[in-house]
């Protein structure tokens, strides 16, 4: 078998907002750092707001400082997350936690819990670019928790959001849309780019992890992986718990903001659950379609671009079992 190994890295410090490509990346129990840090929400209820309803989201671009970049290193306490967007000035939040910060009640999907609201200055920034009112709120989650249970009104609200006990029982995540990490292969996409009218860049897909050297849809057959890294010599250990089914968001031009009908046409053709067989088990499975994996691990550690990934372990999907 040819040698796979991790040709890209990438996170996504706001929710739906573009993404950042890194060299190295600390794993955490939450997934690799600063990645869905933060959500932007509806002022009135605090659910989530996304590029499936706001796809100009897609040209908010957020930057951390160099030392957030390299894994391992420590922040200045004036560090700053930086956002730019067209027609607007440039945003800066503060990396480190404000202990005064108001504690909103924010849902994403399913979960509904605490998020620190970074302030007036920057909601009034992100309802101006999204001409709507709303919040840019932080999450607090198992490693940052506030001085008491937060709060609204007579409500607690959950600190940590984990991920669904059917697939990845006991895992945490931020934000994402609902595990710690998506991991794709390149091969994958040149597969599907060859049956595009026009092929589509990678950023389409929003992936954290990038494989190089697999056969087109090797992936699916993974369940435990090994990752050689270089950084400390240590293996870490990656599972893949559920395929990724996908929704309009990879319609949608990362550049542009608009929205088209691939590559959700094609894959309907060669990747939905019934197609693949997925829907034995899983009946919801019979019309999605499915790109990428989503990925946990309780390994903490540093992944960098260019370490060796070895599948140590076999998936089949139709049969798929909460990871340990």
């Amino acid at each position: 078998m040819a040698t796979l190994t991790i040709a890209g890295l990438n996170i996504y410090p706001i929710k739906s907002c573009a993404g950042i490509a890194l060299q190295s990346a600390a794993l955490t129990d939450a997934g690799l750092a600063w990645d869905r840090e933060w959500m932007i929400v509806r002022e009135d209820n605090g659910k989530f707001i996304s590029q499936r309803e706001k796809s100009l989201l897609a040209l908010i671009v957020p930057s951390l400082p160099a030392e957030a970049l390299a894994a391992g290193q420590p922040l200045p306490p004036d560090a700053m997350l930086t956002v730019n967007a067209p027609g607007m000035p440039p945003l800066r939040v503060p990396m480190a936690p404000k202990p005064e910060s108001e504690i909103r009640k924010v849902t994403v999907w399913e979960w509904t819990g605490a998020g620190a609201d970074e302030g007036q200055e920057v909601a009034d920034w992100f309802s101006r670019y999204l001409g709507q009112p709303c919040r840019l709120v932080r999450y607090l989650g198992s490693k940052s928790p506030p001085a008491s249970q937060p709060k609204a009104g007579d409500e607690p609200l959950a600190l940590v959001r984990n991920t669904e006990p059917e697939f990845a029982l006991g895992y945490e995540t931020r934000f994402s849309d609902g595990y710690p990490m998506l991991l794709v292969t390149r091969a994958a996409l040149a597969d599907l780019n060859s049956k595009l009218p026009e092929p589509l860049p990678m950023n389409r897909f929003r992936p954290n992890i990038e494989v190089a050297g697999a056969d087109p849809w090797a992936e699916d057959g993974w369940r435990d992986m090994n990752v050689a890294c270089s950084a400390d010599g240590r293996t870490l250990r990656l599972t893949s718990v559920k395929p990724c089914s996908r929704c309009k968001v990879p319609t949608i031009d990362q550049a542009t903001g608009q929205a088209g009908d691939e590559p959700l046409d094609t894959l309907s053709n060669i990747r939905t659950g019934k197609l693949l067989g997925w829907n034995k088990a899983q009946k919801t499975w019979t019309h999605a379609v499915f790109f990428g994996w989503n990925v946990v691990s309780r390994t903490p550690g540093v992944l960098a671009v260019g370490d060796v990934l070895t599948p140590v372990s076999k998936q089949t999907p139709a049969e798929l079992t909460p990871a340990a």
